[in-house]
């Protein structure tokens, strides 16, 4: 009777644990969504102590981590109003036209879109058409903001990544974020 006792409480064990997998299982199942992004910012700073000129060099990372692929995807970079900011980034320009242009998207993976009246912001989608797999990152490379350090400054840049499947736009879960210059001294006059 022993014998079928341990073997009884075996057989149980191993249905809990597969009872238990299932359950697992449909439980990712349900919280993983069809279409997710993840996307964030990567960045080094490079600051002149004396004030000068001040580098930031970043990345702009899109992650599918939903279990669908996302189709047409495209960004959005928002500076604050009156922010110090150059930007330079590898990118075409959708206005240009002819063999510039095609010797330019060769070079650039990223073409800017929307030229938005305001100019706080920055419209850019891959130059060729584009599918982010689940698991499977895009990424807008080694762009760069410069300003000068010499007058006071405070400013952010904030990205939102959009999609055929979500054309409202998805931000970004980090922002860029400046405070700093040098006050002006007043010349003393005696």
């Amino acid at each position: 009777m022993k014998v079928s006792t341990v073997k009884s409480i075996d057989e149980w064990r191993q249905q809990r644990s597969e009872y238990f997998k299932q359950i697992k299982q449909k439980i990712e199942q349900s919280t993983k969504k069809d279409y997710d992004v993840l996307s964030y910012f990567t960045f080094s700073l490079n600051m002149d102590e004396e004030g000068g000129e001040h580098l930031a060099l970043g990345n702009y990372v899109i992650e599918n981590i939903g279990s669908q692929p996302i189709t047409g995807p495209y960004i959005c970079f928002k500076f604050s109003d009156e922010h110090p900011f150059e930007f330079f980034g590898k990118y075409t320009s959708s206005n240009s036209n002819g063999n510039e242009q095609s010797r330019r998207q060769a070079q650039a993976e990223w073409e800017r879109i929307h030229h938005s009246e305001q100019k706080n912001e920055i419209w850019l989608k891959p130059s060729q058409e584009m599918t982010i797999n689940p698991g499977e990152q895009l990424s807008f490379p080694n762009f760069q903001l410069k300003w000068r350090g010499d007058m006071p400054y405070k400013a952010t840049m904030l990205g939102f990544t959009y999609s055929d499947q979500k054309p409202s736009g998805t931000p970004a879960i980090n922002q860029f974020n400046i405070t700093g210059g040098k006050a002006k001294k007043e010349e003393q006059h005696d």
